[in-house]
Formats: C-alpha cells, structure tokens, sequence
C-alpha cells in the first residue's frame, strides 16, 4: 500500500515526518521502520524525515517495504472471504479452529490459511490480527494487511459506532427479553484460562435481545443476538453464564446444563457464533458492516428444532 500526501499552501516549510505523523497518521514506530528502508520519498526521491517542504510537493510512504512476512508459515486450505480491499480482510472461521497460531499449534490456524491465500493473491506479504474469536467460536474475523491499517482498524473497534454482535443458543433463559449486563470479568486464578464476574475486574458490558424460545428435548433452549460493548476474554459466555443461562455446549462455562442435553444434540462446542462487525473503514471513512452467515451444521440443527 502507498499512501501520498500533496503539500498544500499551509503546509509550506513543514518538515515530512510531522506530514507522516499527523496528516498520514503513521505510529512514530511505522514511520521508523519506513525511513530504515528508505521508503519515504517527495516527488519520488527518497529523503530525511526533517526535510521541509514546498507547496506542491508530494510526500509518499510505501508501507509495504516496512513489513515482513509472519513468523508462522503460510498454508493452503478452504477460506470463506467475507470482506476484502487493499487493507483489510475479513474471513468466515470455522468452529474448532484457533484463530492464531500457538506454542502448542503452529500450523492450521485460521491465520496460517490466511496467510496462504494472501500469498497467492499476491495481495499482501504481511498478515496482522484486528479482532480474536476463542476456537470453538465461529464466525467474523478480520486481519490487516499492513501494521498502519491495523493500527487504525483497532482504533475504529473502539469507537462507539462500531459494533461486534453475536448468535448464542442458550440452556434456559435470560432475566429479561433483551436487556444489559454490566458485571466486572476477572481471571478466577492466576495462570487460569477460566473467568468470573469478581468486583476486582475490568469492566465488561454485554448487550442481549432475545430472538425465539422454545422446549427441546424437556429443556429451556434461547436464541439470542448479543452485541459487546467491551472485548474481554470469555465475556459473553462468562456473562451468559453468570446470568443464570450457559451458552448451549460450553464446557469451561455451562456446569448448569444437564450433560445428557449436549450429548442427544451431538455437541462437541459451544453454539457461539460472531454474525457480523461494524466499524470506520480506516482509509476511506466509509462505515462497513461484515456479515457472517452461520455454516456450522451443530447451529443449523439446533436452529431446525425451534420450528
């Protein structure tokens, strides 16, 4: 990606790097990295970032000549592209796959596949994350294709514009047919993957409305959209769960549900999935919404039990 600035008459005897850090909205650590490489020209020669500058002249960065490939290797396999320009892109992740590679699982990630298909687009040869879903979670996840658009698509997911909604199949029901939680989340124990709602904890909102109720096999079962007013770890299902409504399948979470319930419905993870993501498109300004349609057949089944 290049992205050119042309100097106008308020900009005269302006040195490029305050052009690069406040019209360009480069991190002082990208535009670093860019004038190692010599990748900062005006008029297409490379020059030092205190260069002044005239009325006229253009200031150009070429991002990709400050990246690098991803520590993890790319890989070829099945992707669904939900969303893709020059910046950004958007895939359908499946149930049971980790987003990002680990120390125990370095290869058959969702961004390993991504990575491959960005190689063989020729598209990109960097790969950054923007948002995270735990592995047994489905649905939106987008990647950046540079560090300067995954700085500002973080930033844009901040923003109160922006919105991150969720489908949930629920054992039993919420209090309310939609309503709003605010409970702090916590780790229970240090080193502990499991949260809980403790006063100690960062604050963590959780929107819901209820979509359909229905008995299924004897049992209570809710569909509900859920949207996130914060991103902590686990926090719709530590919410859903602190509620008095595990998310239908959640083994970390859901003790309250029967063990038979999961086992006649054939559920190997909990029914969670990210439907779609709303945020400021970063280069063009433009509000984008990304949305996921549910291909989990675990989902699809139990959505076929309501009637």
């Amino acid at each position: 990606m290049r992205l050119e600035y042309t100097a106008r008459a308020r900009d005269d005897g302006r040195r490029v790097y305050h052009i690069l850090k406040n019209e360009l909205r480069l991190s002082a650590e990208l535009i670093k990295r860019l004038k190692r490489e010599s990748a900062v020209t005006v008029d297409g020669t490379p020059v030092y970032l205190d260069r002044r500058l005239v009325p006229g002249e253009t200031v150009a960065a070429e991002l990709s000549r400050a990246e690098t490939p991803p520590e993890f290797p790319p890989e070829r396999g099945s992707v669904e592209v939900l969303f893709e320009n020059e910046g950004l892109l958007a895939l359908n992740k499946p149930a049971g796959m980790l987003t990002h590679p680990s120390r125990g699982k370095f290869t058959g990630t969702l961004a390993n596949y991504a990575a491959g298909y960005l190689a063989d687009t020729g598209s990109s040869p960097a790969l950054h994350p923007v948002n995270r879903l735990d592995r047994d979670t489905s649905g939106v996840v987008l990647f950046a294709k540079n560090a300067h658009v995954m700085n500002l698509a973080v930033s844009a997911l901040k923003s109160p514009e922006a919105e991150k909604a969720y489908i949930a199949y629920l054992f039993g029901r919420l209090p309310e047919k939609a309503g709003e939680i605010k409970a702090p989340i916590a780790r229970e124990r240090e080193g502990f993957q499991k949260r809980v709602v403790r006063e100690d904890g960062k604050p963590a909102v959780t929107r819901w409305r209820v979509l359909r109720e229905a008995e299924i096999l004897g049992y209570r079962v809710s569909e509900v959209r859920l949207t996130l007013l914060t991103g902590r770890t686990h926090q719709i299902r530590v919410h859903c769960s602190y509620l008095g409504a595990p998310v239908l399948g959640d083994r970390l979470y859901g003790r309250d549900e029967p063990p038979e319930l999961s086992e006649r419905l054939g559920l190997e993870a909990h029914l969670l999935h990210a439907v779609s993501l709303t945020l400021r498109e970063p280069m063009t300004g433009e509000l984008v919404t990304v949305k996921a349609p549910v291909r989990r057949e675990d989902m699809l089944r139990v959505s076929e039990l309501f009637g």
